[in-house]
């Protein structure tokens, strides 16, 4: 397990047994809110995660999984709109942008909500923040290209986790290069009757034959709009082998790139009240 996913899980998990989500119903599973925090029931999906890295690292920056979109109907292939998204990508600097993370597991839904900046090759920052009040941050984590870092305000705790590959390429949402993701999944085109119009394609991801795990079946889905090649929405979902199920979709919304950002923005400052953590050894 790399850094992303385990600093995912660990930041939940850890220390306090019950754990905490951040969401809108008590899901209870994966992420945000009511009270503006809720405890978490623990379920056998910690078995999911140790099986699936890919939903950890989706939940972790999915926020920035980029979408790709064609202006007309099917004018270009899957190959061609994922290259085009990749070049878009290739030129950019950093991406910001607001989210809205909606998990479903079981037929019960949980709501986050939040905002997102990343900074190639690794630097991310990534907020959940309350529901009726914005400017209420509920969990933070920042990459600063050699530690994660996941504070929860609540718990006064700090989890800490060194990066696998400090200096390697970290595409938010995949935990790798755009190209080891294009390496590892086939792609193919999703008609979507609603997307489609507005010059959005929905392009599906699923592991290559021979780099599937037997255990778990998994697939991404990214919607891109052509306009600039930037981010609508992605998807992920796993469903193991007796049959269940969990999935999350974010959509983007107030999409920035290659804006000016603060020179501490990826600097993570420990609360002098709170508790740090050090996952690395763990």
């Amino acid at each position: 397990m790399d850094a992303v996913g385990e600093l995912a899980k660990k930041a939940l998990t850890s220390k306090n047994k019950t754990g905490i989500i951040l969401g809108e119903n008590q899901f209870p599973k994966h992420d945000l809110e009511k009270q503006e925090m809720v405890m978490s029931r623990r379920t056998n999906w910690r078995t999911v995660l140790r099986k699936s890295t890919g939903f950890q690292k989706f939940l972790l920056a999915v926020p920035l999984l980029s979408l790709l979109l064609v202006s007309s109907a099917y004018s270009q292939n899957v190959d061609e709109i994922f290259q085009n998204f990749k070049q878009a990508y290739d030129k950019s600097d950093n991406f910001g942008a607001n989210f809205e993370e909606t998990t479903l597991f079981a037929n019960k839904k949980s709501v986050a909500r939040g905002r997102i900046v990343f900074r190639k090759p690794n630097l991310l920052r990534r907020e959940y923040v309350g529901k009726k009040d914005a400017s209420k941050v509920l969990q933070i984590t920042v990459f600063d290209g050699e530690y994660g870092w996941t504070y929860t305000p609540t718990l006064k705790q700090v989890n800490k986790m060194k990066l696998d590959n400090p200096k390697g390429q970290l595409f938010p949402g995949i935990g790798a290069s755009l190209d080891d993701f294009e390496a590892m999944y086939d792609m193919a085109l999703v008609p979507d009757e609603f997307a489609n119009p507005k010059g959005i394609h929905n392009i599906e991801f699923t592991p290559k034959k021979g780099l599937a795990n037997p255990a778990v079946k998994e697939k991404f889905q990214i919607w891109v709009k052509s306009e600039g090649w930037l981010p609508v929405q992605v998807g992920h979902e796993i469903e193991l082998e007796d049959g269940s199920r969990q999935s999350a979709i974010v959509k983007f919304s107030e999409i920035k790139r290659d804006k000016k950002l603060a020179p501490d923005l990826f600097k993570f400052v420990v609360p002098e009240d709170a508790e740090v953590i050090d996952l690395s050894e763990n």
